[in-house]
This record gives C-alpha cells, sequence and structure tokens, in this order.
C-alpha cells in the first residue's frame, strides 16, 4: 500500500459534519510550515490552546468526581466549582485572543482530518496555512496546520477544502468528540420532531 493510500484510509475513518466554527487561518510560509510541529509543541504555553488543555484534563477528571460524588456530594460539588472557574477563565483568555461574535461564526464541513468552507478569498492548490478554530458551544480553541487540498469556484464563492497535517493528538481527540456529540445531537433532535 502507498503512503497515498495510507492518508486516504487514515482520512476515511473521521467522519465530517456541517458545523459552525469560529474560523481564522493565515496563509504562511513554506518555512513556517516546516516550523508547525514545534510551534504545536510549544502551544501549551499558549492562552489559545488552554481551553483545549482544560477540556482534555476534564476527561480524566469527571470519572474521579464521579467516584468522589457517591462518597461525599459536598466534596464533589465543591471540586465541579472549582473546575467551572477553571473553564470560565481559560474560556476568557480564549476569547480575548480571538473574540468570537456571532458575527464571525462559519459555516463549515469538519472531520479531525480537514475541513471544507466557503469564502471570497481565492486560495492555491497546495497552500500551507496555519488554522485556528473555535469549537462551539464549548468553546475550544484549536490550532491546526493543513494544506489546501483543492479550490472550487461554483456560482458565488470560493468552495476551499483543507487537509490538516499537523494537530496535536489531543486536539485531534477532542474534534472526534464534539463531532460525535454534535451527531448524536441532531439524532435526537430528529427523533424528537418525528415524534411530535
Amino acid at each position: 500500500m502507498t503512503d497515498k493510500q495510507d492518508t486516504n484510509d487514515e482520512r476515511r475513518r473521521f467522519f465530517r459534519i456541517d458545523d459552525e466554527v469560529c474560523l481564522h487561518y493565515d496563509k504562511i510560509t513554506e518555512n513556517e510550515y516546516a516550523n508547525a510541529p514545534a510551534e504545536l509543541t510549544t502551544l501549551k504555553q499558549s492562552g489559545f490552546a488552554l481551553s483545549a488543555d482544560f477540556a482534555t484534563l476534564n476527561s480524566e477528571y469527571n470519572p474521579i468526581l464521579n467516584s468522589i460524588r457517591q462518597t461525599s456530594a459536598e466534596i464533589a460539588q465543591y471540586f465541579d466549582l472549582i473546575n467551572r472557574k477553571l473553564d470560565a477563565l481559560s474560556q476568557h483568555l480564549l476569547e480575548e485572543e480571538i473574540p468570537c461574535p456571532e458575527s464571525d461564526l462559519r459555516k463549515v464541513n469538519i472531520s479531525a482530518s480537514g475541513l471544507a468552507f466557503e469564502s471570497d478569498e481565492e486560495l492555491a492548490d497546495n497552500q500551507p496555512l496555519r488554522i485556528r478554530l473555535v469549537l462551539l458551544p464549548e468553546k475550544i480553541g484549536i490550532l491546526v496546520f493543513g494544506r489546501v487540498n483543492h479550490c472550487r469556484t461554483p456560482e458565488t464563492n470560493n468552495l476551499i477544502c483543507i487537509d490538516f497535517e499537523h494537530i496535536r493528538y489531543d486536539d485531534q481527540e477532542l474534534m472526534i468528540k464534539h463531532n460525535l456529540n454534535k451527531q448524536m445531537q441532531e439524532l435526537r433532535q430528529r427523533s424528537e420532531n418525528i415524534q411530535d
């Protein structure tokens, strides 16, 4: 099997959803793109990444909190309040770095391996990008580096398709979890609409 086939098989294991996210991207040089792994390694020092780091820690924290809740509801409530304060602080830092008003939300088709969106801007195929996403409603900031797979020009806007090439493992897991939650929410809503 070729490397291209490996990459395509890897991408197929992530499902895509339609979503609204806060999306900021910058065109970068090949030298900057080559430095992407190093930038992702030092990301823990960034206020932008704090929300994602906290969300990752919450997946370890929640089972422990549930165990504490079995023996002492008051202690569990105390830890839950501290956790909510920390989450609020991380979201505040994220919003300071990337304000995300409703007017900035962009409709995307997204998976843990790439995204597609419409834009007024035309981007060259293979253009390297630094992409900052904010997943909602959780307000999780994710930095990813990718390349334009292709840019089609339909009647109105350009449809830009991007393959992610550099992303932290924990951030990719958060995106998978986010997409699963969105899909489950949509299935519940459809089920409720059918019952009504």
